[in-house]
């Protein structure tokens, strides 16, 4: 990958990161130009390809939000970034593993005993984009993410009634899907 620059890189890091800090994104794009393809190469030796661009652009945004806790002491934002990519994508392995067992449970309060699969991350992917968006985000809030059915209402602005419906919904076509009924 090679990064065109498109913005001029001045400074150090540390300085454009304190201006990150009082709102100035165009200073974030100069942290990015500078780190951008080092840390595409990290992640993709540690999350792969695919997922690599994700964790990218997730340590990047978090890097926005946390600018203020950068030491400025560093000669470096390198280390820095690196250390928030790991902890995305050890975030990232800790939702999939949550998502994949909460699948899994979803066929232990069924009646009939449900094979054990072997859910790969491209199965749940497919199962996911099967369902319509209102049904995955309940099922992901609920499921992965942990949220009470009251929470998710208050999240999304609709009477619980419906959360409840759209997550039996989602949880049986699941179901259906890794019993290979879909």
């Amino acid at each position: 990958m090679t990064t065109q620059r498109f913005r001029a890189v001045g400074g150090s890091d540390g300085e454009a990161l304190a201006r990150v800090a009082r709102g100035e994104t165009v200073a974030l794009g100069e942290v990015y130009d500078r780190h951008a393809e080092a840390l595409t190469r990290f992640a993709i030796r540690l999350v792969g390809a695919r997922d690599a661009e994700d964790v990218v652009q997730a340590t990047f945004v978090r890097a926005a939000v946390i600018a203020r806790s950068y030491d400025d002491r560093a000669p470096t934002a390198r280390t820095w970034l690196f250390g928030i990519a790991v902890r995305i994508a050890q975030e990232r392995r800790r939702a999939f593993a949550r998502l994949t067992n909460a699948i899994r449970r979803l066929g232990e309060t069924h009646q009939r005993a449900v094979v054990e699969v072997e859910v790969s991350r491209s199965d749940l992917q497919q199962a996911l984009q099967e369902l319509s968006p209102e049904k995955r985000a309940v099922l992901v809030l609920a499921e992965v993410e942990g949220f009470t059915c009251e929470e998710i209402a208050r999240m999304l602005e609709v009477p619980i009634g419906t959360v409840w419906t759209r997550l039996h919904h989602a949880r049986k076509a699941m179901r259906a899907y890794f019993e290979g009924d879909s």
